[in-house]
């Protein structure tokens, strides 16, 4: 085997690399446009439009960082949005604090109450804890599963905001009872 100089060795890893990340700008591409068409039918189902922004960095799919990435929580996630016709009865957000995004909301306020699902541990933060935890059986906890945190707001802008995993059907999932608890707090 030849000696390999240090030129060359600087040139195989920046082909490496390089390599490295068109295959994950691909991938993000082709995730993002599997969790556009999954999302499509139901989102226009409601009424609504569909559009779809990607945020963050390209995600590399190299094992040690999935697997530091995994360790602290980090998942795909979409970002789900619906205004409300009508003012819901009531106001809560809700967060799985295993989760990046569930571990940033408890650090933001402090009077979150732990809340078991499903032998699902869960942040709620609420006026009516009761009502809320009602609220969540009755649409089934089963359902909430790819639902990483939800927001539901009353006043001049009524809506939801949640954080849903990009799992294949898991977004479809959480349109699915997102829309089923819009119907449950506006009725």
């Amino acid at each position: 085997m030849a000696d390999l100089d240090l030129e060359t060795i600087a040139v195989l890893v920046l082909m490496f690399f390089l390599v490295w990340y068109y295959a994950a700008s691909v991938y993000s591409r082709r995730l993002a446009a599997r969790v556009a068409r999954e999302l499509r039918g139901p989102v226009l189902g409601l009424g609504g439009t569909s559009q779809v922004r990607w945020f963050g960095t390209t995600a590399f799919r190299m094992t040690i960082n999935w697997a530091i990435g995994r360790a602290q929580g980090r998942r795909d996630a979409a970002l789900v949005e619906a205004a409300l016709r009508k003012d819901p009865k009531l106001e809560f957000e809700l967060a799985d604090p295993r989760t990046r995004i569930g571990q940033r909301r408890r650090r933001a306020r402090s009077d979150w109450s732990t809340v078991a699902l499903d032998g699902r541990e869960l942040l709620l933060a609420a006026d009516d804890q009761s009502r809320v935890v009602g609220l969540l059986e009755a649409v089934g906890p089963a359902n909430l599963r790819p639902i990483m945190a939800l927001h539901l707001t009353m006043g001049r802008a009524p809506g939801i905001a949640a954080s849903v995993s990009v799992g294949a059907r898991d977004a479809v999932q959480a349109i699915a009872t997102i829309r089923t608890l819009a119907d449950r707090v506006s009725a």
